[in-house]
């Protein structure tokens, strides 16, 4: 199983403080074609697991859940040195983020997918292949009619305005809110679709770090 992990000696880092007794929580990134990145999370800095498979692999992504849930963290990376060229393609595929919480006094899994507590592998990897299909779903009625690419298209255009102001972040954020709710636009089949959706992100970003800089 250690093999399927793609952080290597390679692309590892050294961590520059102690990590040793951090909850490890998962990452889960799913693609509109279906392929599944899942990334055992340490924190926002490091992550101790990155493999590609697809939502049907459920033994393997079971066994994956099981491996890493497991062992202690030992070698960790971040996901931009692990993935390379293929980093900012996968950031942008459709986020599921499973960490352990306290219930009845013990230790479970939390998936707000479905939603349950868990502890058994073979339930994280058929919460993968409940989430996508509940998010899929939403994402088809969302746009079972055109108007709502045209209102992508009017979302693209005010986040990406030539409003110099940083403080403009502000009036936007209720913009920003809606498109983060919408994010299981991400799993829609068409390429153009998602690009639109990307596209009001990367506008988003834009105006956040403006809005970061004049703070500074």
């Amino acid at each position: 199983m250690k093999t399927h992990n793609m952080i290597s000696l390679q692309n590892a880092v050294l961590p520059n403080y102690d990590i040793s007794d951090r909850e490890i929580s998962f990452d889960v990134y799913i693609s509109a074609d279906q392929q599944v990145c899942i990334l055992g999370t340490v924190d926002n800095n490091y992550i101790c697991w990155c493999s590609i498979t697809t939502i049907d692999d459920i033994e393997e992504n079971a066994e994956i859940f099981n491996y890493v849930s497991n062992q202690p963290i030992s070698t960790v990376s971040s996901m931009y040195n692990v993935l390379g060229d293929k980093y900012k393609e996968v950031s942008e595929w459709h986020r599921l983020h499973i960490e352990k919480r306290q219930y009845n006094n013990q230790n479970y899994y939390y998936s707000p997918a479905t939603p349950i507590y868990f502890q058994d592998s073979k339930s994280f990897a058929l919460e993968i292949k409940r989430f996508y299909k509940q998010e899929k779903l939403k994402c088809d009625y969302r746009l079972l009619e055109h108007t709502y690419v045209i209102l992508l298209e009017t979302y693209k255009g005010i986040l990406h305005t030539d409003n110099p102001d940083p403080q403009y972040y502000y009036e936007m954020k209720p913009v920003i809110r809606i498109l983060e709710d919408e994010s299981y636009i991400k799993l829609c089949i068409d390429s153009e679709v998602r690009k639109l959706y990307a596209d009001c992100m990367d506008g988003a970003r834009i105006l956040y770090n403006r809005y970061m800089n004049d703070a500074h």
